[in-house]
């Protein structure tokens, strides 16, 4: 088993400090959505009143592997009105 650990940044940083254990690189991928998954269910406003939300993964040490990033591209609201004619 290799440690992997999983920090958030939000417009604030969440570090890990603790790291969890896990198989293989592929099996921390896996993980590393799941836990995302949750984390922006758990807090939707929290992704919502960030200009982005991102974890970066990193291995026992700290090594940077991979990020996820989630951001939103929002529509102007009147290009959401519609006019009849």
């Amino acid at each position: 088993m290799s440690r992997y650990f999983f920090d958030i940044s939000d417009g604030s940083d969440f570090r890990d400090l603790e790291g969890s254990d896990w198989p293989d690189l592929a099996t921390a991928q896996i993980e590393a959505v799941r836990y995302s998954a949750e984390i922006l269910r758990e807090m939707p406003e929290r992704f919502w009143n960030a200009e982005s939300w991102t974890m970066l993964v990193s291995d026992h040490n700290r090594e940077h592997l991979f990020t996820l990033k989630f951001a939103v591209d929002t529509v102007p609201a009147e290009s959401l009105v519609c006019s009849a004619g």
